[in-house]
């Protein structure tokens, strides 16, 4: 009796599994039906902020069905793993891409919303219509100590040998040029954040992506000026006995000060000031 239960038992069990197999399976069809085979997308692991280096570690694999795929969305025909050669071949050709949108964690790559670097991530869309952007040299005393950088603002002194040997240094005049001027960059550290230099993992071979945003290595610093102030300061550094100083501002301070030109025999007190010219 027991055995003829038990058999019975195991019957109807497989009886069971078989419909529920079945029901599994017509479900599963009817999916596919409505909403197409599965297919690989490639989608964001992190929050990818806007105007970010799109990196190795920043993308994912997700398996969606093929009706839920986004329009210009990364995506493969088939089912692919992150260890095969079509993955990598494909997220090889994303890497070094810039978003131009903020992609939320999850959210599907699609090409419009990534761009290779060019002049729609560059420096060109920062420069305010009729303004000009100009580049001086700096160094570590005349450009406050590199601490400059992009979107701060700044006054610009010029020292300048007026050429006349009558006096030798302390001759030479500063004059507050220009006041509250926008830095757009410093070297190649732009305000988008797109300061960057790819190479080579030494380890993995695998190219990687090393932001340059606290980079102090640059001699250079980009100017927001308008076409009259580009030209006098062109004017001003073809002369290697005129020299520019950056003085930094905070970024709410926007009052104009008159200033007069001096020399260095100006800190001299009035008693003992020495004429320009000699004794």
């Amino acid at each position: 009796m027991n055995s003829r239960a038990m058999t019975l038992s195991l019957f109807m069990a497989g009886v069971a599994v078989f419909f529920v197999m079945s029901s599994v399976s017509s479900i599963e069809d009817e999916a596919k039906k409505k909403f197409g085979d599965d297919v690989t997308v490639l989608v964001a692991k992190n929050d990818i902020k806007e105007m970010d280096s799109i990196l190795d570690g920043m993308i994912e694999p997700r398996v969606v069905p093929r009706r839920f795929v986004e329009p210009s969305a990364i995506a493969f025909n088939t089912l692919v793993k992150e260890d095969s050669h079509d993955y990598a071949m494909e997220t090889k050709r994303i890497i070094g891409n810039v978003a131009i949108v903020p992609i939320k964690k999850g959210e599907q790559l699609s090409l419009n919303k990534i761009t290779e670097p060019s002049m729609r991530t560059g420096l060109a869309p920062q420069v305010s219509p009729g303004k000009r952007a100009i580049s001086v040299n700096v160094d570590e005393t005349s450009g406050v100590a590199k601490l400059i950088k992009p979107g701060d603002r700044v006054d610009i002194i010029a020292v300048i040998d007026p050429g006349n040997a009558v006096g030798g240094r302390d001759n030479k005049v500063a004059k507050t040029l220009f006041q509250d001027i926008v830095v757009l960059a410093v070297g190649r550290n732009i305000t988008n954040n797109l300061a960057r230099k790819i190479e080579l993992d030494a380890i993995t071979g695998k190219a990687k992506v090393r932001s340059l945003t606290e980079f102090d290595g640059f001699s250079s610093v980009t100017l927001e000026v308008d076409p009259n102030q580009a030209q006098l300061l062109a004017a001003i550094t073809t002369s290697n006995m005129n020299r520019l100083v950056f003085t930094l501002r905070n970024n709410d301070d926007t009052d104009r000060t008159n200033l007069m030109s001096v020399r260095a025999v100006d800190a001299l007190s009035d008693g003992l000031r020495i004429p320009a010219g000699g004794r």
